[in-house]
């Protein structure tokens, strides 16, 4: 402690709130670089880019409205905002799913490579991510479950 100042120590929910708004700035600002770069690339399917340059869109809209929601007491309206771009990324992925899956085996020589190849890893890495997220919700709540039932016996 220098003077009057104190230093605090961030809790573990700050530190994960700031690392997810930073991954899903950067990851958005990546995707909006590709699909604007690529935008006339690829003839056998117009929509893979402009399904990157939305995607990274929503990733960056994802992350502002955190940084907003963590500065803001209006929790309601940023958690219904969040709630919407969330439903919206998950209608979007599935959407590029079709565009970007349904080509694969013909996509070498009438899609840029480059572009193709990240909009088809970037898909599968969101869908990792979406089943370890489905997974740990079900152990959570598989223990909060226990929690609560534990307190029930205790109490009850």
């Amino acid at each position: 402690m220098a003077g009057n100042k104190v230093c605090c120590k961030p809790d573990l929910f700050t530190v994960g709130v700031c690392l997810a708004i930073s991954v899903l700035c950067i990851v958005g600002i990546t995707f909006i670089s590709m699909g604007a770069l690529y935008i006339d690339k690829c003839a056998l399917e117009r929509h893979i880019p402009i399904y990157v340059l939305v995607q990274g869109i929503i990733f960056l809209l994802m992350g502002c409205t955190l940084l907003i929601l963590l500065s803001s007491d209006k929790l309601i309206f940023f958690f219904l905002l969040i709630s919407m771009l969330s439903t919206f990324w998950f209608c979007w992925l599935i959407t590029g799913s079709i565009w970007v899956f349904t080509h694969y085996i013909s996509y070498h020589g009438q899609c840029h490579d480059v572009l193709y190849l990240f909009a088809f890893w970037t898909l599968i890495v969101q869908y990792i991510g979406l089943c370890i997220a489905f997974l740990v919700l079900i152990i959570y709540c598989c223990f909060f479950c226990i929690m609560v039932w534990a307190c029930m016996a205790v109490h009850g």
